[in-house]
């Protein structure tokens, strides 16, 4: 595969550059004919050539024309464009306004096909590269989040590798994948492959909403579809070099809020007051005093103090050390290579970059390594021309596989826990047979003890072949290959404890035996996309055909094996185990074919009508059921071009409207989905007895595509000769046939089965305001605020079945939102009020969960802010999210251990319980609870009875604020470095991440955009994530 990877980089190399003739450099200005204002962002092209160029923030651009050119091209959005002639001193462009022409501002929809905007019906956002790259963020979703409407983008935990979930406008299957299609110049992926993209490669982004936009993708397509387009090389330009240097800080931002006047203790004396613990790793004992006291055991095995006179044992000051679970964590570190090379002639063209990430986490000893490699190269023969993409990303990372964040923030507060490094020396107090807990191991050893080195390889590598027969006629063919190859390798070490350890200790009453476990992954993805596009013009009418077709195959296979009770301890080999090791291996091959067409009929370039109609062939279904055929309809009205005179004023310039339906098919199964399989038993092989044993759940051959139905209706405005604008769109999705499982009569031999039964519906509203509140000479402001608002409801699940649990607290409940959470709560009077024992003022859990408020967020909100003052920019992007719920699983974790604020609530002394009531009359009747106090607010009632598992004690607001990006930037002036021979540009940013968050004041544990899985069922968050940090960073960017 090498020797063919090599072949196919020489082949793309090939096709690249000839020869460079003699260049000029043009210079010049652009401004507003209104207000002779400077206009930043204009493109600047060499007419005749793809040879281009952008004005700065002041208006100023810089272009190297070839030899023999004698025009400019000059277009702006909001202005007429125009042709002006080289010369051989400084050029002086004044644009018109002209609104009309964001009509024909062009996008890349489906397929890769370039429209214009104006003939668009359904939603769709284009972020350019610069923006994604505005806050240099090393991965493009983080370079999105408050940018788009309709976008979530949740950031589910921190670390090296931090997971995220994406969705767009909300969920369309209950139970199935509601995360979008990624797209890499035009080659579709799965996408798990955002993460191998280097946001310096591209060029801009489509985010295609609706599902008129993603009808010809297929049922990958019907959650959205980010379409990226990547840099390409530039024709008649002389080769460019770009260099880049980031570097980023990134310290923990805030922890859970702790109790600071409680240590170690689990229960009580006979005053009901904490008692004291030298081993425990709980906080419920008493209030610190200030003095010195011993912890652990001695070296006798018996808890400090009670040995015999004279053991030696450790001693701390009995007082609060929060600050030492602080410094556990260090500041996460991130240096960032970036380098770029661009060229190209009037036929060919190429562009080559190289990017290098180090980064090692705020846990101790966490790093990852990111190194990426991308070439793009394009080659025009007359009629014919042949592109090439090719995208390499390795990754390895070195983390701990422990939960070594429960371990830190569970220790009393009195305890140094920066003394126990040193865990290695027998005769330190850090070493596992003199640690002080009894139940936990010290974090520092187990950072050692339990590592993963995992380690992946990502490739995408398309080519684009084009070829143009007629004017009307676009043939292409477009064959792709990803691979996808991964490896881990997981140690556990030995421990082994001395006799008197052994003896004494709970958590080391036996030796920790070590374990290793290999695992392997492979999978790939071959296509063949072959499309014919014909664009014709009929008088006043404009008429565009596309048919086309897909081949896909996809296959994944992994390996697993491991092995225990290593022979010899440091040798982290499955031959090293003993006993019998496990072992699984699982394949799967999956095959779909489509074919689809699309025609446009356009009058007058105003009014534009869209039909579209997909078949899909999907192996994955009963042959009966394999064949699904959606369609769709669409339409655009320009107003402001069919009726002139509603813009024939100084306020609104232009106007249009659409609207759109369409059906598309969602198949919610895996491979072999169909009929019941065996897996060997746990207890097997006996000896040379093989057994095997079927799985809990009768499968069912006669699943079919979940169905999902959307209209969408839009405008889309622009005020004051572009200095304003607007856009607006309202869609709702209609979704049925929804896979659920249901329980069946354990009499079949099963549990449970899957039908196609549940229905609901998921409605919104999108909305963009764009603003230029601001625009002199010198400076220019830009202003941008998105809002997002998204609700659903759960129509039917299945007879006789109206709620189904998901995982974590999240249901889908008949009549409500999905998804809904369900907890725990106490007894409550009809007022609300909890119901107390009126003899021991304690409340009791109630026998059922109660319903719960909605688990993703019903708005978001994005404001973006960009100010250019002369060669200093200065942007920001802040967020909102709210609406929703969160249970925060971490709370209960930490009140178990009484470390958590929760924990000590009235200092521990008895308090009459909040908001609640007691019963008189034999339960008839609720009196307000004034006087009667808990007879116990210590360990008794707090930990050791129902309090820290309910859940409403842990249930708050999700809503937050995050200041997401700020970016101060400065561009070395022209005049400087035309001193230099070789330097063409440079700019110098300070960037900070993530500043900020404001979020409710009853959510006192972590991030709320945290959650256990990036899976359906969020808003769940646990004690084995990492704090939340903010990151800070500088960047230099030179171009030679």
């Amino acid at each position: 595969m090498k020797k063919n990877l090599r072949m196919v980089m020489l082949f793309l190399c090939m096709i690249g550059i000839n020869a460079y003739a003699q260049d000029r450099v043009v210079t010049g200005t652009v401004t507003d004919k209104a207000d002779g204002i400077g206009l930043p962002g204009v493109s600047v092209v060499v007419k005749g050539t793809r040879q281009g160029s952008q004005t700065n923030a002041a208006g100023k651009f810089i272009i190297t024309a070839p030899a023999g050119s004698k025009v400019l091209t000059i277009t702006s959005l909001g202005y007429k464009s125009v042709d002006v002639d080289i010369t051989d001193g400084p050029i002086v462009i004044a644009l018109e306004p002209d609104a009309k022409n964001l009509s024909e501002v062009v996008v890349v929809g489906a397929l890769g096909i370039e429209r214009k905007a104006g003939a668009l019906a359904y939603s769709v956002a284009k972020v350019s590269g610069e923006d994604v790259n505005a806050a240099h963020p090393n991965n493009l979703q983080n370079g999105l989040v408050g940018k788009v409407s309709g976008l979530n983008v949740s950031t589910v935990n921190n670390g090296v590798n931090a997971s995220t979930r994406i969705d767009i406008r909300g969920i369309r299957s209950l139970t199935g994948n509601n995360q979008p299609l990624l797209v890499i110049d035009g080659l579709q992926t799965d996408l798990s492959y955002i993460n191998s993209i280097n946001p310096n490669d591209i060029a801009d982004v489509t985010i295609l909403k609706s599902a008129s936009a993603t009808a010809l993708y297929g049922p990958e397509g019907v959650n959205g579809v980010f379409v990226v387009t990547t840099k390409k090389g530039k024709p008649n330009k002389a080769p460019q070099i770009q260099f880049g240097q980031t570097a980023y800080f990134e310290p923990v931002a805030y922890f859970p809020e702790l109790q600071t006047k409680f240590g170690s203790g689990s229960g009580e004396d006979v005053f009901g007051d904490g008692a004291y613990d030298p081993i425990e790793n709980q906080s419920w004992g008493p209030i610190y005093t200030g003095l010195e006291v011993g912890i652990g055991r001695d070296v006798n095995g018996k808890p400090a103090g009670t040995g015999v006179a004279g053991a030696d044992y450790q001693k701390i000051i009995y007082s609060d050390n929060s600050q030492a679970k602080k410094d556990f964590f260090e500041t996460g570190r991130t240096l960032q290579t970036d380098f770029s090379l661009t060229a190209g002639d009037n036929n060919s063209s190429y562009f080559f970059s190289f990017q290098n990430i180090k980064t090692t986490g705020t846990v101790p000893k966490d790093a990852t390594y990111r190194r990426s490699l991308r070439l793009n190269a394009d080659k025009t023969i007359g009629k014919f021309k042949i592109a090439g993409n090719i995208q390499y990303t390795n990754r390895k990372d070195e983390t701990t596989s422990i939960g070594v964040y429960n371990l830190v923030i569970n220790s009393p507060g009195s305890i140094p826990l920066s003394n126990y490094k040193n865990y290695q020396d027998p005769t330190s107090w850090a070493h596992h047979d003199r640690y002080f807990n009894d139940y936990y191991e010290n974090p520092y050893e187990a950072l050692d003890r339990s590592r993963t080195h995992f380690k992946n390889d990502k490739f995408v590598g398309g080519i684009t072949m084009t070829f143009k027969p007629a004017s009307w006629l676009t043939l292409t063919e477009r064959p792709g290959l990803t691979l996808n190859n991964s490896t881990d390798h997981s140690t556990v070490g030995s421990i082994y404890y001395s006799a008197i350890t052994k003896a004494n200790a709970y958590f080391a009453s036996s030796d920790k035996t070590g374990s290793v476990a290999d695992g392997s992954a492979y999978g790939n993805k071959i296509q063949n996309e072959l499309i014919a596009n014909m664009d014709k013009k009929f008088g006043k009418f404009r008429t565009t055909l596309l048919v086309g077709n897909l081949i896909r195959d996809t296959y994944n296979k992994s390996v697993d094996v491991s092995g225990s009770n290593l022979a010899i301890p440091t040798l982290y080999n499955i031959n090293s185990a003993t006993g019998i090791p496990g072992a699984n291996s699982s394949f799967s091959q999956t095959r779909n074919y489509a074919v689809y067409g699309q025609f446009d009929l356009n009058y007058k370039g105003f009014a534009n009508i869209q039909f579209t109609g997909r078949n899909d062939w999907d192996s994955r279904l009963a042959k009966e059921n394999r064949s699904f055929f959606y369609p769709g309809v669409n339409g655009a009205l320009i107003l402001s071009e069919m009726l002139p005179s509603i813009v024939d004023n100084k306020i609104l310039n232009y106007a249009k409207i659409s609207g759109g339906w369409s059906k598309a098919g969602n198949v919610n199964i895996n491979a072999y989905s169909l009929d019941n399989t065996f897996g060997q038993s746990g207890s097997f092989p006996y000896g040379s007895l093989a057994g095997y044993t079927a799985s809990g759940s009768l499968l069912n051959p006669n699943i079919k595509p979940e169905i999902v139905e959307s209209m969408e209706v839009g405008t889309e405005l622009s005020f004051f000769d572009g200095r304003a604008g607007f856009e607006g769109s309202y869609y709702i999705y209609n979704n049925d046939e929804q896979v659920i499982d249901i329980s069946v009569s354990t009499a079949t031999g099963f549990g449970s089965t899957k039908v196609n039964a549940a229905k609901f519906w998921n409605k919104g509203f999108d909305l963009d305001l764009k603003l230029i509140p601001v625009r002199t000479n010198s400076i220019t402001w830009n202003l941008n605020a998105t809002y997002s608002y998204n609700d659903s409801k759960v129509l039917s699940l299945y007879q006789g079945v109206d709620q189904l649990g998901i995982g974590n607290t999240a249901y889908v409940i008949t009549g409500l939102p999905a998804y809904t959470h369900r907890i725990s709560d106490w007894v409550r009077d009809p007022e609300g009020r909890v119901v107390v024992n009126s003899t021991t003022g304690l409340p009791s859990k109630a026998a059922t969960t109660i319903i719960g408020d909605r688990v993703n967020p019903k708005h978001i909100i994005g404001v973006n802010t960009e100010v250019n003052y002369k060669a200093f920019s200065f942007s920001a992007v802040a967020e909102y999210r709210g609406g929703n719920y969160i249970y925060n699983d971490v709370g209960s974790s930490l009140t178990f251990t009484g470390i958590d604020r929760l924990s000590a609530i009235n200092n521990r002394q008895k308090f009459v319980f909040p908001n609640s009531s007691y019963t008189l009359d034999g339960g008839k009747t609720y009196v307000a609870n004034t006087d009667i106090a808990v007879n116990n607010a210590n360990y008794a009632f707090l930990q050791g009875s129902t309090f820290r598992t309910l859940g409403t004690n842990y249930y708050v607001p999700a809503d937050f604020w995050k200041l997401r990006e700020v970016t101060l930037a400065y561009s070395v002036p022209a005049k400087l470095l035309a001193k230099t021979k070789y330097v063409k540009r440079a700019t110098f940013a300070l960037i900070g991440r993530n500043l900020l968050i404001i979020k409710s004041k009853a959510n006192w544990w972590t991030d709320p955009e945290f959650s256990t899985t990036t899976g359906n069922p969020t808003g769940t968050t646990s004690i084995s994530q990492t704090p939340p940090t903010r990151i800070f960073g500088a960047n230099l960017n030179v171009t030679f």
